[in-house]
């Protein structure tokens, strides 16, 4: 090795290529490890019966008689059915909401001039940094004003206030990619605006509204604070809500528990599976790196 004039020793660049690659492999292993042992946990379980699970006083990790006793006992016995298909409706509401919305504010803010246009996608973006936490009591009392208490009306309204200013910045983005051109030249031949935006702008733009539409499905499904807040009625609790609920009954255990877990994991599980290709080019190409 050589010495610096300072008489520090310099490491040659090969071995600092070396060890940047072997951190990189070590910190890839680690959280590797933390995301698939949890996961793993979470299948063997549901997929066991408690007494082949918990057999001997500790837990069973590799299931030697798999069974789908746990997922028949959550739908036999509990509402399990009736909160998947609640999140189902409200998500899908929610995902339809504010995708159109974020189209059009998106295409708007692109495509015409206004004085502060600017600073109205800004303070767009901004207000999606208020923590749905923030905006539960606020959306309680107008919603209790208005009559949406306990409906899956509200509680798309609700969560699509969370997920739309972060999907319109999204298309606002992606729409400046959309080059002027394809729309005048279909302009010349006669299209109107809103043809043009159906046949010549939104089959450019699939990339970018899909990872909208990703982004307000996250959302959507994944929430549990303002259900929690809105919905009082426990037949209308969407499946995250609802799960929480068998923590607190004697007859489910931690089987069923992690069968509930799994449930809750195959929607964005094959949302990802199988439009990932269009997620990471609308974050891309929308600027979003």
């Amino acid at each position: 090795m050589a010495t610096s004039p300072r008489g520090l020793v310099a490491v040659p660049q090969r071995i600092q290529a070396r060890l940047t690659r072997i951190g990189v492999y070590v910190t890839a292993v680690v959280v590797a490890v933390f995301v698939t042992v949890p996961v793993y946990l979470m299948l063997t379980l549901a997929f066991q019966a408690p007494a082949d699970a918990f057999a001997g006083g500790r837990v069973n990790l590799i299931p030697t008689n798999p069974t789908l006793r746990n997922f028949r006992v959550l739908f036999e016995t509990t509402a399990t059915s009736t909160y998947f298909r609640n999140s189902l409706v409200v998500t899908a509401s929610t995902t339809l909401l504010s995708t159109a919305i974020a189209v059009s504010a998106g295409y708007g803010l692109t495509r015409f001039e206004f004085r502060g246009k600017s600073y109205a996608a800004r303070a767009i973006l901004f207000s999606y940094m208020f923590s749905p936490i923030v905006l539960a009591i606020p959306l309680y009392v107008v919603f209790f004003a208005l009559g949406l208490l306990n409906s899956y009306f509200g509680l798309t309204l609700a969560l699509t206030a969370i997920s739309t200013p972060f999907t319109i910045w999204l298309m606002w983005q992606y729409f400046q990619t959309v080059p002027i051109a394809l729309e005048e030249s279909a302009w010349v031949r006669g299209a109107s605006r809103w043809r043009t935006l159906w046949d010549v702008v939104l089959p450019v733009a699939r990339p970018g509204y899909v990872s909208a539409a990703i982004f307000a499905f996250s959302v959507a499904w994944n929430d549990f604070t303002m259900a929690r807040v809105i919905m009082s009625d426990e037949n209308l609790y969407p499946i995250t809500v609802g799960a929480s609920l068998f923590l607190d009954r004697p007859t489910i255990g931690w089987g069923e528990t992690m069968a509930v877990s799994v449930l809750i994991c195959i929607p964005p599980f094959l949302i990802a599976l199988f439009l990932q290709q269009y997620l990471l080019q609308g974050f891309n190409v929308g600027g979003l790196e």
